[in-house]
């Protein structure tokens, strides 16, 4: 059986009383499976924007072989949020081969998880969640700043809410504390004021130095520009647990390795990878479960600035995200090439 992607939902919150009429269409992959598996796909399909009409963040995660077992997920947390009394009706195959059906009803929506009212804030938000963070910021941006001459003030509301609460706001608190003089009876308020506290302080504060000797040196063959290095020591290694906003453990993966050329002047090198998982394994993750924040290779220049840089942006390494988080500090500093100190500071950017 083909290979399908198990949707898990990110955020667990309590309900709220507000409940809403939904009619979605739900469509199975094009390609067809047999008429059982095209009509699961797209029940599947209707009841997944169901759950995302609710408040609840799909998100893929892993890569499963089992269909049912996506399915009875979905299934799972369709029945959090859809109120007895829908219906499901079935169109079956139309012109362009994929199988469809329509669901209508109504949903308990999620506390702190108000649907967007605006189609282009909504088309934002899908930005957001391709990663595509400068061009979602424009669009919020636009209402923010007046651009949109036609906004009301309820949209204008909305956009700094979001724009606060996906982390694109330098200083969250700072940035709270202007919507509240702005929008004081906001329904957002409540949230952002929480979150504004929780953020301005470290989740994770990491200040380790890491000892090696000439005898950890390990045979290794790394060509990078036009230099072969043929030493490599592991120098650091460690996982690191913090909360975050919803209690939820994340997990970063830190390794730091130094390589040298041979010679009597060898040239040094060091390589700094971070990666993450968001607390949803049980077990360690697989390679291909792990979503990459960082792989930097730097060759060591004396005097040279300590400070790491972002590979993606050419910004310092005090400004990038780690899905909806900041990494502040200098990462190596010290002296030597077997002792090193790597210092940063890790805070949440939204929620």
């Amino acid at each position: 059986m083909r290979t399908l992607i198990l949707l898990l939902f990110l955020t667990a919150s309590i309900f709220a009383q507000e409940i809403i009429d939904i009619s979605v269409k739900g469509i199975s992959n094009p390609k067809n499976d047999g008429a059982q598996q095209d009509r699961l796909e797209a029940i599947m399909d209707a009841k997944r924007q169901a759950c995302e009409k609710a408040g609840m963040t799909i998100e893929s995660k892993t890569k499963v072989e089992n269909f049912e077992i996506a399915y009875d997920y979905i299934e799972t947390q369709a029945e959090t949020v859809l109120l007895p009394g829908f219906q499901l009706i079935e169109i079956g195959y139309v012109q362009d081969g994929t199988f469809q059906v329509v669901l209508t009803g109504k949903i308990k929506v999620l506390e702190g998880e108000e649907p967007i009212s605006n189609k282009e804030l909504r088309y934002a938000q899908s930005l957001r969640e391709r990663g595509k963070h400068a061009e979602c910021e424009q669009i919020l941006k636009k209402y923010i700043d007046g651009q949109n001459k036609e906004a009301s003030e309820e949209l204008k509301e909305e956009a700094l809410y979001c724009f606060i609460k996906w982390g694109y706001a330098w200083d969250t608190p700072e940035s709270v504390q202007k919507f509240a003089a702005y929008y004081p009876d906001s329904k957002y308020l409540p949230a952002l004021e929480s979150f504004a506290d929780f953020s301005a302080n470290t989740l994770y504060q990491l200040n380790k130095t890491y000892q090696s000797s000439a005898k950890d040196w390990q045979p290794a063959e790394l060509k990078h520009n036009d230099i072969t290095y043929t030493k490599k020591i592991t120098a650091a290694s460690d996982t690191i647990i913090f909360k975050n906003f919803r209690d939820k453990d994340q997990t970063l993966l830190f390794n730091f390795c130094l390589f040298s050329t041979d010679g009597e002047e060898a040239k040094t090198a060091y390589k700094i990878k971070l990666s993450y998982f968001d607390g949803n394994f049980k077990e360690s993750p697989a390679t291909d479960q792990l979503k990459e924040v960082e792989d930097r290779f730097r060759t060591f220049q004396p005097g040279g600035s300590p400070t790491f840089q972002h590979s993606a942006s050419g910004g310092g390494f005090s400004d990038f995200r780690m899905k909806g988080y900041m990494i502040k500090g200098q990462v190596p500093v010290g002296e030597g090439l077997f002792e090193q100190t790597v210092q940063f500071e890790i805070f949440q950017k939204s929620f």
